[in-house]
């Protein structure tokens, strides 16, 4: 190796100091990614490095034994059902967890600014982010501090570069409107999720999947948005059964608060589950179980997601995304269709 091949050594820190107009404490914890130092500071300090002809490095300190699991809320049953599943396999992995929430606390459920602070005084080991994601500037502090980052269950189209663990929406939407067929039913309408989230997009994608591989039109008329909401669910089926001359013989809600709110509004109209009209759900929520009759669903793993995330969160070169299968649960709101003057809505002529 010549002179020239050698690395250039790093200026001293008082020579660093003194340029940068700071303390030759604060170009310490600067250079060691301290969280203590302003975004200012760490400008200063890099611009000297650069006029001295230094390379910009990656700060990578040493990762610790805690990680960080931000949620946007706490008092979901999903979002307790995942984090069981991470506190389960952090026992087994040997690692600390920090729970926060976002919810209310930023305009787009995204972390908050102060967020990155905390995580880089605590040395955390990585970040799990539960239906939420960092915004550009967070993702490059991250990605410098060499802290990794995972996504449980995106509510939008993950980052490039920043791994996800899903459950199989098209796979259960897909096996969903398959039952239904399988019964008998031929008019199935969808109640759809939030539009621009991708499950919403996915769930849409494996019900008109399966229409097709059936022969069956996948008809605009009969698909209308329930925004993951039970009362907007209920609306959107409301105008759904006022719009047609005949109702389904079936309805696919992709969440089971929205089939909650198809009950409701089949119940307005006169119709019974399953007698008159069929209802599946998504998710197996605790009300899938208790509402009358009992929802036929596909259940997600939701504790299998967040221990997967974990796993993908503390081993390097996993995936980019990883999707857990789902799983039809069969229970009483779905039977083959009923006789014809069944399914009439009332006041309408036969069929």
């Amino acid at each position: 190796m010549t002179v020239e091949d050698q690395p250039q050594q790093l200026p001293k820190l008082a020579v660093i100091a003194r340029e940068a107009g700071v303390s030759v404490a604060t170009v310490s914890k600067a250079l060691n990614g301290r969280s203590d130092v302003s975004a200012h500071t760490r400008r200063l300090v890099a611009e000297v490095l650069e006029r001295r002809g230094y390379p910009r490095q990656r700060v990578r300190p040493a990762r610790g034994s805690m990680v960080d699991v931000m949620l946007q809320a706490l008092d979901s049953p999903y979002a307790l059902a995942i984090l069981g599943g991470v506190e389960d396999a952090a026992w087994r992995a040997g690692v600390d967890l920090v729970v926060s929430a976002v919810c209310d606390r930023t305009r787009h459920g995204q972390p908050p600014p102060a967020w990155l602070d905390r995580i880089g005084a605590r040395d955390s080991a990585g970040v799990l982010l539960v239906r939420t994601s960092p915004t550009a500037a967070q993702r490059a502090w991250l990605a410098d501090r060499g802290i990794p980052a995972v996504i449980v269950d995106p509510r939008r189209k993950p980052p490039a570069g920043l791994p996800a663990v899903a459950s199989a929406n098209v796979d259960g939407a897909r096996a969903a409107t398959e039952h239904l067929i399988a019964l008998g039913h031929s008019r199935i309408a969808v109640v759809t999720g939030r539009p621009g989230v991708p499950c919403a997009a996915e769930r849409l994608s494996g019900h008109r999947q399966a229409l097709a591989a059936a022969g069956l039109r996948a008809d605009p008329r009969w698909e209308v948005c329930g925004y993951f909401q039970q009362g907007d669910a209920l609306r959107a089926t409301r105008r759904l059964l006022a719009s047609l001359p005949h109702p389904p013989t079936a309805v696919f809600a992709c969440s089971d608060s929205m089939a909650v709110g198809v009950y409701q509004a089949l119940g307005e109209h006169g119709l019974r589950v399953p007698d008159d009209v069929s209802v599946i759900g998504f998710d197996d929520s605790w009300a899938a179980a208790h509402v009358t009759p009992a929802l036929t669903t596909v259940r997600q793993p939701w504790p299998e997601l967040g221990a997967a995330a974990l796993t993908a969160l503390l081993t390097d070169g996993g995936p980019a995304r990883i999707e857990l299968p789902t799983e039809l649960v069969i229970r009483l709101s779905t039977a083959p269709p009923g006789r014809p003057d069944h399914r009439r809505m009332p006041g309408a002529p036969p069929s």
